[in-house]
């Protein structure tokens, strides 16, 4: 597969290499691809689609999308969870810069030209995520999300880059290791950026790089995402921590659970509290499931 890139100084071009992992994503990839095909700018690129173990025909659709924007590969990555599909697609791009997004969401017209120009040795790049373009009101209710995401200072590290919207050197990935696939569900990308962060990689927010990020609607959904992101926490804590500095943060979440069941027919009256408080509580019991397989471990 050729990639060529844009000419950063008249002479030397940058390869750019789309990462999509898709998971039974035929009713939305190809929204994502068509998304693509309308970048905006001179910037040429390639895609990557990873098809991670796919039972709808995701791979076969991705196969026969045809673009003259861009090529197109097909990786079949059959472990599951996301981050295998990251590492394996990064894996066959070759060397230049590598930016990720997601198979169920849409990218702006000046996505990957506002990336590429932002590319610069030393950093990872981070966009915005737009809540708004592809949910109802009461999925972004429900997950407590307002109309765009916005820009914390990195210093010190803050998580605030979205896997879905990010875009990095791939001697970055090689230098600071892979996106552990152990980690599945939200902040499975924190770990990663953490690791670049200790090896002196910084964060650069592009503010105009936006991506239409589509919510999972139901309170089931919601719920799942929020349990997972408080284990995979306490998962990423065990690495750094020592025992007792986890027996701390064990206690403290059982103090939290009590004190929600506590304070529980406050958040009755409206339905952005009650929301607010299920998206909690489901945090806190995945923080302590994520402590007992520490345990057991």
């Amino acid at each position: 597969m050729t990639h060529a890139g844009d000419v950063r100084d008249g002479t030397v071009p940058m390869v750019v290499t789309v990462v999509i992992p898709a998971r039974d994503a035929a009713a939305t990839l190809q929204l994502q691809l068509e998304a693509l095909d309308r970048q905006e700018g001179d910037v040429r690129f390639g895609v990557i689609v990873v098809d991670n173990g796919s039972t709808d025909g995701t791979g076969a659709m991705a196969a026969a999308h045809r673009s003259s924007r861009y090529s197109l590969q097909v990786v079949q990555e059959p472990a599951a969870g996301v981050n295998h599909a990251r590492n394996a697609g990064i894996a066959a791009a070759p060397e230049g810069l590598v930016l990720l997004c997601d198979a169920d969401d849409e990218v702006s017209p000046q996505w990957v030209a506002q990336m590429a120009a932002a590319a610069a040795p030393g950093i990872w790049l981070a966009g915005v995520v737009d809540y708004a373009a592809l949910n109802s009101r009461r999925t972004r209710l429900q997950w407590g999300a307002g109309v765009r995401s916005s820009c914390i200072t990195p210093e010190p590290f803050v998580d605030r880059t979205f896997g879905g919207n990010c875009g990095f050197h791939r001697s970055t990935w090689e230098s600071s290791g892979r996106f552990d696939d152990s980690l599945s569900g939200t902040g499975d990308e924190t770990e990663f950026f953490e690791r670049a962060y200790a090896a002196g990689f910084r964060q650069r927010w592009v503010p105009d790089a936006v991506i239409a990020y589509r919510l999972r609607p139901g309170l089931r959904n919601m719920c799942r995402q929020r349990y997972r992101q408080g284990r995979n926490l306490v998962r990423m804590m065990s690495r750094s921590a020592d025992e007792a500095s986890l027996a701390v943060d064990r206690r403290a979440t059982v103090r939290a659970l009590v004190k929600l069941m506590v304070v529980s027919p406050t958040y009755l009256f409206t339905s952005s509290r009650r929301y607010s408080w299920l998206g909690s509580f489901c945090r806190h019991v995945g923080r302590l499931a994520g402590h007992r397989a520490v345990v057991t471990a």
